[in-house]
């Protein structure tokens, strides 16, 4: 099974059920697959082949979605970007995974030849000029994350990862064809791969929250109770904000999953919604995106701020162990990931490069993807979070690397000297507070051109201008006295 067979099949099995909707196109499963199959031809006929590397540079809309199936459905890697990062990190992805086309509503990005070739519904296509495209024979689908050197890494996940994933949650959450899956997340973000594929496979429809709802809770409520949202699947931060939004006392008959991942979900406002909602289920996923979901915990009923919550235990298939620097370690080390959930490998330079660990387990050896997490498993065999082993941090659900945000920094004009650090103590959830040192006596300038660098995902909460960033005794950043400044 492929993930382009998921639609034609549904097609089939329930023509007329909606498949897609934007608030304000709705199409049904056989609408949907003749506007997938004249943008594959139309696609097809501008050049791209199988195994091709196709960016999807769309707004979320049904649009984008058609245009994300057509890829598939051609055979090519699809490839969804995101049409607000600043160009010139479009530009830097699209070397990176040696994207050879590009899709998108509007003008090329750089890097792509300038003549769009129209291929319907306000879309066109267009090849890559300034850098070698790579080519993939059997497909996939192609997410990016943030890297440390200031370069986008993409991760290559083969029909079979992102399937393994979508067979599980529809068969844990009974997903068919009745349900309304509420689709918030960003098409670049691996939690949107459950909004589209799971509808795909099941015949439920895949309705796309509009993005500039986000911003206001109360309007997001009542979007989930217009729609008649059954199934949603969110980062906890969001969740946060609908309870500002009156979310507790709203009358939502049709939800009946609450699934979250990303971030940990704060205790006490995951208790506020299992004391609203005590008959609905609610799930803990966990996994980066490089092995999408591999654990899981349902929230028992009764669950209270006062019971810890793990992120439970692998998925069926996969193998989820604890090592350290000896191989698998028993109860505390960190995650490593195993079996056919895990990604092909990371995308840089239009290279591809697996990035899996040989791990002993006694006498076996055991392949597996180290996830940067650090873990302890309790006497019940479930995983509880203790951490990271390097600078990355989750905000909002999204993986940052600091060191990514300071290399893009570092290239602004009059910046010395930059450093970021994760400050958990403020905010919800935590911040990101930039510390410059830069030769300009127009520190707002210096603001408003870090904002411009990064993606709104990446942007620091906080930026602090400053004459020099304090040392240690071996002359390193001192990243624990910027942690705790109170400037």
């Amino acid at each position: 099974m492929t993930l382009d067979r998921l639609l034609t099949d549904t097609a089939i099995r329930y023509p007329g059920r909606p498949a897609v909707s934007d608030g304000r196109t709705t199409l049904s499963y056989t609408e949907l697959d003749v506007e997938v199959t004249a943008l594959a031809d139309a696609m097809a006929a501008r050049g791209v082949r199988r195994g091709d590397h196709v960016g999807i540079l769309v707004p979320k809309g049904v649009a984008a979605v058609c245009a994300i199936h057509a890829a598939l459905r051609v055979g090519a890697v699809a490839a969804p970007l995101d049409p607000t990062d600043p160009a010139d990190r479009v530009t830097r992805m699209g070397r990176a995974a040696g994207l050879g086309f590009c899709v998108v509503e509007g003008q090329a990005p750089a890097g792509f030849d300038a003549h769009v070739a129209p291929v319907g519904h306000g879309l066109g296509v267009t090849s890559s000029i300034g850098h070698e495209p790579t080519r993939t024979p059997d497909g996939g689908y192609l997410l990016f994350t943030s890297g440390s050197t200031g370069w986008p890494k993409g991760v290559l996940l083969s029909h079979e990862n992102v399937l393994h994933f979508v067979r599980w949650t529809v068969e844990e959450f009974a997903v068919g064809p009745e349900d309304r899956i509420g689709s918030q997340a960003a098409l670049t973000f691996d939690l949107s791969t459950f909004d589209l594929f799971a509808a795909a496979m099941t015949g439920a429809c895949a309705v796309l929250l509009p993005d500039f709802l986000k911003g206001f809770p109360r309007d997001v409520v009542t979007w989930l109770a217009d729609e008649r949202i059954s199934v949603f699947y969110a980062v906890p931060t969001l969740y946060q904000s609908l309870l500002r939004g009156g979310v507790e006392t709203a009358r939502l008959p049709n939800l009946r999953v609450f699934a979250f991942a990303g971030e940990p979900f704060p205790a006490g406002s995951l208790e506020r919604y299992t004391r609203s909602f005590p008959d609905r289920r609610f799930y803990n996923l966990y996994g980066p995106t490089e092995t999408n979901v591999c654990t899981f915990e349902r929230v028992p009923e009764g669950w209270t701020a006062q019971a810890p919550l793990s992120i439970g235990r692998a998925l069926p298939g996969l193998r989820v162990e604890l090592v350290d620097e000896n191989g698998v370690a028993g109860v505390e080390g960190e995650i490593a990931v195993s079996g056919p959930a895990v990604f092909r490998g990371y995308l840089q330079d239009g290279v591809l490069r697996p990035r899996l660990t040989t791990i002993m387990c006694g006498d076996e050896s055991l392949t597996a993807y180290l996830t940067g997490d650090l873990g302890v498993r309790d006497a019940d065999g479930r995983i509880h979070l203790r951490g990271r082993r390097d600078h990355q941090v989750k905000r909002r659900g999204h993986r940052i690397e600091l060191g990514d945000i300071e290399s893009v920094v570092q290239e602004l004009p009059d910046v010395r000297a930059c450093a970021a650090v994760w400050r958990p103590d403020t905010g919800e959830g935590g911040e990101i507070w930039l510390h410059v040192v830069c030769d300009t006596a127009e520190p707002e300038q210096i603001v408003r051109l870090v904002h411009e660098a990064l993606p709104r995902r990446m942007a620091p909460d906080r930026v602090v201008i400053t004459a020099e960033l304090p040392l240690t005794n071996r002359g390193k950043i001192d990243r624990e006295a910027l942690a705790s400044t109170t400037t």
